[in-house]
């Protein structure tokens, strides 16, 4: 249901918009699981949390474009992640409640009831993507906007002050323009999807079989939370003079490499030394998995065009979970043979290393307004050392523009 309402909840954000479609998603949330707490039937139980992944598919491509937007191209990586810090801070919480709070019910409530405070920040704090109002032909209130955000951040503007669209408002594009529109916005959709699917295999595989390595699970998957925080934070100080493409290459590499190694360290509990040195490289392959998972929405957001961001983040989204169902029978081929499992990661991160190398660098680089915008990034720099990289350069642009016969940013 979360993959399901992730593609559709995307196209109606496309449609009507982010804020309100977020804040319906938020508040549904914190209701559907509240309420599961109480309930006393099975069934009735597992119809709740259907209805919550649902809602959690559609926050996602909702909420996550709706920052981005605001955000200009200096500043998206520090957004990003102060953003994903959130996720790992939360999995050590909810390791901590799980461990110390005996009442599932009450572990539920404990880690739902704030999402009624963060709707009513949303509601009361956060106005409509500008971006998003541009391309639906609405620049009076974008301009309203805009106001509120120069009022957020002491910035004195003109009275005369209007908002001059470059180019003519566009007309709504649909998802599958992803698919059709050139080859290449064909192959790097269906390479990102690949990379959501095996981000979310690698990530979830590994945090479902921390019962394969020494020591507390739920101090493992805590640790594991904590070194995401570790990596983000870090991460924030080379991501920009690296690139998303090649900090997105290194990381399948370490996870290939940890993955491998495990491979070869035996299951059985036949000395204490193989254990910490297996359980050492589990925790570090699942914080660099969660490294991934969180930069992939930061990368993705920036490949996707205006006019379809939500739709294309829900196509990677729907591939994501449907990894997340295959992940907890990791558990069943765990009890037969353990080395299987880290075979089939270690094959999945080569792939996905094959498919980040054909994606284009976004770092520093305006958000493409439109799917022909977005279909021109295949010609930009991929050099990481170069002092205007990754900016396209002009010629290039006005090539496209003659070609294409619109007008890039």
């Amino acid at each position: 249901s979360s993959g399901i309402n992730a593609e559709y909840g995307g196209l109606i954000a496309d449609w009507l918009g982010r804020k309100w479609l977020a804040t319906g998603f938020l508040l549904m949330t914190g209701l559907v699981n509240c309420s599961a707490a109480l309930l006393s039937s099975y069934d009735t139980f597992i119809i709740f949390r259907a209805i919550e992944g649902f809602c959690i598919g559609g926050l996602t491509v909702t909420f996550y474009p709706l920052l981005i937007e605001y955000i200009g191209a200096g500043a998206r990586n520090l957004a990003n992640v102060v953003a994903q810090c959130g996720y790992g801070m939360g999995m050590a919480f909810l390791c901590f409640a799980a461990s110390y709070i005996t009442s599932w019910r009450a572990v539920v409530i404990a880690t739902s009831a704030h999402l009624f405070f963060v709707a009513l920040l949303l509601i009361s704090n956060i106005p409509e993507s500008p971006r998003f109002l541009l391309k639906n032909k609405k620049a009076d209130e974008a301009k309203q906007v805009v106001k509120i955000m120069a009022s957020w951040n002491k910035v004195d503007l003109p009275d005369e002050f209007e908002i001059i669209q470059t180019d003519e408002p566009c007309e709504q594009e649909r998802a599958w323009k992803l698919f059709t529109y050139s080859r290449y916005t064909c192959s790097a959709t269906v390479a990102q999807m690949f990379i959501w699917f095996t981000a979310a295999l690698y990530f979830f595989a590994l945090s479902f079989n921390m019962n394969d390595v020494l020591g507390n699970p739920y101090l493992n998957l805590a640790v594991t939370g904590v070194m995401e925080v570790m990596i983000n934070v870090c991460s924030y100080f080379f991501i920009d003079r690296i690139g998303r493409r090649w900090c997105m290459l290194v990381s399948f590499v370490l996870c290939g490499i940890s993955v491998g190694i495990c491979r070869f360290l035996p299951h059985e509990n036949l000395h204490y030394t193989h254990f910490s040195v297996k359980t050492f490289w589990v925790i570090f392959g699942r914080a660099v998995g969660g490294f991934i998972y969180s930069l992939v929405y930061l990368y993705s957001a920036e490949i996707f065009a205006t006019t379809v961001r939500s739709s294309g983040l829900g196509l990677c989204v729907f591939a994501a979970q449907i990894s997340s169902l295959i992940a907890p029978f990791v558990i069943v081929i765990n009890a037969d043979n353990a080395n299987v499992v880290y075979t089939i990661l270690f094959l999945f991160c080569i792939v996905a290393f094959l498919a980040a190398w054909i994606l284009p660098e976004t770092a520093n680089v305006p958000l493409p307004s439109t799917v022909a915008e977005m279909d021109a990034m295949k010609y930009q720099n991929y050099s990481i050392f170069t002092e205007n990289s990754p900016l396209i350069t002009g010629d290039v642009l006005q090539g496209n523009k003659d070609k294409e016969g619109y007008l890039a940013e």
